[in-house]
């Protein structure tokens, strides 16, 4: 009984020892915490492409602003700004994405998803991508009530 006695000692101290000690975890790396950081505000030189890869649009995307907004009890990043787009391609069906207007997009779960048309309730060009340095990049979609009518890839870089 006098041998299990320190053994039951180092052993209570060793699980306190873990409990205080901080999580190692991947979520905890320099890598993944900068791709949780939220969008940067600023210009973006932003280009679009068909499913054939020819240039759709060019010019720039603007995030004017970034804020923290509680949907029920999740917490997103809302995003507004505006666009100045021209056409660079002889593409039909490509949506209300040339010309000027405004944006807002969220930021949810490492995804950023930005509205060219937010005051549209039908036709709308929507942009689906991921954050990568000063890199935005994924594919944006012109939809209708029926669903999306015509698609591409984009991509837009912090100047």
């Amino acid at each position: 009984m006098k041998t299990v006695k320190p053994y039951l000692i180092i052993l209570m101290f060793g699980f306190y020892a873990l409990a205080c000690s901080p999580p190692k975890n991947i979520e905890s790396s320099p890598k993944n915490i900068e791709q949780a950081k939220p969008f940067s505000v600023g210009d973006y030189q932003y280009t679009s492409y068909d499913q054939k890869g020819g240039k759709v649009v060019e010019g720039r995307l603007s995030i004017t602003s970034e804020e923290p907004r509680r949907i029920q009890a999740e917490e997103q990043i809302q995003l507004k700004g505006n666009w100045q787009l021209n056409k660079a391609g002889d593409q039909e069906r490509i949506g209300n994405q040339v010309g000027s207007g405004e944006l807002t997009g969220s930021i949810i779960e490492g995804k950023v998803y930005i509205n060219l048309n937010p005051n549209i309730a039908d036709a709308n060009v929507l942009l689906e991508g991921t954050i990568e340095g000063k890199r935005f990049h994924g594919t944006w979609s012109f939809k209708g009530y029926a669903g999306a009518i015509s698609q591409g890839t984009f991509e837009a870089n912090r100047k």
